[in-house]
């Protein structure tokens, strides 16, 4: 794993373990808070689409790998998925695949998603696509079913793919790879 992203998990886990700490007082929702908005009510009006996303077709890829293949393909609706096969196993996405860990950090945020199944996309879900970027009451749309509005700016985008078995080319069993990607205002 590269140091970078072990340093972004270590500051997630951090993040995670102080919210966990809190008192139940602290940890309650408050009124507007997105744990509070029900996903499922009529949205308010928002954005008529989802956010502005430069740079379409994100770049990366396992580099150096022999077996475990991976990229993204890019949603203007869901953002993106990750494919990722270990080519021994078969051609199909989550062939041989433990799992996929997106971590997109920037503009205040470390929004983190851990995908087991096949499609891995970044916000979740295992329909036969992925599903559409999530909103909150307000319209807004989130990172992730009840997390923080999407703000404009910057943001850097980590993908770990984990295979069952080590490559054979690098005796490892996963691999990961990152990119930059700007949400513009609509």
């Amino acid at each position: 794993m590269g140091v970078r992203l072990r340093w972004l998990l270590a500051l997630a886990a951090l993040v995670a373990g102080s919210v966990a700490c809190r008192t139940p007082a602290e940890n309650a929702p408050t009124a507007g808070s997105p744990a509070v908005a029900a996903t499922s009510a009529p949205l308010a009006s928002g954005p008529a689409g989802p956010p502005d996303v430069d740079n379409d077709a994100p770049a990366g890829e396992c580099e150096g790998t022999a077996n475990i293949l991976s990229r993204v393909d890019r949603d203007p609706d869901s953002l993106f998925q990750a494919v990722a096969v270990d080519n021994r196993v078969g051609g199909n996405n989550g062939d041989g695949i433990r799992g996929v860990r997106f971590v997109v950090v920037g503009e205040n945020l470390n929004y983190a998603k851990d995908e087991l199944t096949a499609p891995y996309c970044i916000f979740g879900g295992n329909e036969s696509g992925c599903p559409a970027w999530p909103r909150d009451a307000a319209g807004r749309y989130t990172w992730g079913a009840g997390g923080p509005a999407v703000e404009p700016g910057d943001y850097r985008v980590f993908v770990e793919v984990v295979a069952a078995q080590p490559d054979s080319a690098t005796g490892r069993d996963r691999c990961d790879w990152s990119f930059r990607m700007t949400v513009v205002p609509r």
